[in-house]
């Protein structure tokens, strides 16, 4: 009872932290995570290194009893921060959401700029998604059931590694590991005008940085979520995006969710403690099982 009081009295501070106090993104998601975790019983195998030349790491949530012998989906899921800001730690409350829905979650880290540009997070991604398809069994996870998510900038690149084939053969993987891929608020074919993205790109890359530019027919099945109320990641990213998918053949849904949708509330509706009408988690699950009935 007095776990339960806890969380109760965190969730207001949390969204209040959000709401109100500047440079607050962090003090939010911390105070959200603590709540998050005092009321679930999942597990986390923490700062598992998936490029020992990198130091990159990764963390994986499952269920308590995941040592059962049962396989369970994999989802692989890469956080936003306009590709320069970020970490694993912050998205337990994502891991939460989709553990209680059946799967195993991986949320890997990825070099930010400036310590890296473009196309170093897509490599980086690439090579989480192979370093999961060879070792998820080893945590329960079905190899056969690997689904890629992703928020904002992860949106972005979870689409490229699922979309553009040459990230995930440079791993000696083909893209048909993936079994369904799921972009939130994805900026995948924007042309940089702010300069700290110019930088993050560079001028050179603002043609093969567009992932339509890369579809090929070999794409797997896509769900493109967004809202009318994002003003940080035009509409036109998803519009763009499935045009290039269904004019390759490729499986593609899109969802659209209304004005009062903000680029942050879309990624917060992922958990049930912000989920009401709009139920993110629960539209990319039911597209992932819907993939499986194929």
């Amino acid at each position: 009872m007095k776990r339960l009081l806890i969380v109760i009295a965190l969730i207001p501070v949390a969204v209040l932290v959000f709401a109100f106090i500047k440079d607050s993104t962090v003090t939010g998601l911390n105070i959200l995570n603590t709540g998050v975790s005092l009321s679930s019983n999942m597990t986390v195998q923490k700062d598992i290194v998936f490029d020992t030349n990198k130091d990159l790491k990764l963390d994986i949530y499952s269920n308590a009893d995941w040592k059962d012998n049962t396989e369970r989906p994999v989802i692989v899921f890469f956080y936003g921060g306009g590709w320069s800001w970020g970490d694993k730690a912050y998205f337990t409350f994502v891991a939460d959401s989709f553990v209680k829905k059946g799967y195993v979650v991986v949320i890997p880290n990825y070099t930010l700029y400036p310590a890296a540009k473009y196309p170093t997070f897509v490599k980086d991604g690439a090579k989480a998604v192979a370093w999961v398809n060879d070792h998820v069994s080893d945590f329960g996870g079905d190899v056969n059931n690997l689904f890629v998510t992703g928020h904002s900038a992860g949106a972005y690149i979870a689409a490229m590694v699922a979309f553009n084939d040459q990230y995930l053969a440079a791993e000696n993987k083909p893209t048909s590991i993936i079994k369904a891929v799921a972009g939130i608020a994805g900026p995948y074919n924007f042309t940089p005008k702010a300069q700290e993205y110019i930088d993050v790109f560079g001028e050179e890359s603002f043609d093969d940085m567009k992932i339509q530019h890369h579809v090929n027919g070999n794409e797997p099945p896509a769900l493109l979520i967004h809202s009318e109320g994002d003003t940080t990641v035009g509409l036109f990213n998803q519009k763009l995006m499935a045009e290039a998918l269904i004019a390759n053949g490729d499986t593609v849904e899109t969802l659209v969710y209304g004005q009062d949708i903000t680029h942050i509330k879309v990624l917060m509706k992922l958990h049930p403690w912000f989920a009401d009408k709009v139920d993110v988690a629960s539209d990319i699950d039911a597209f992932f099982k819907g993939i499986n009935t194929q």
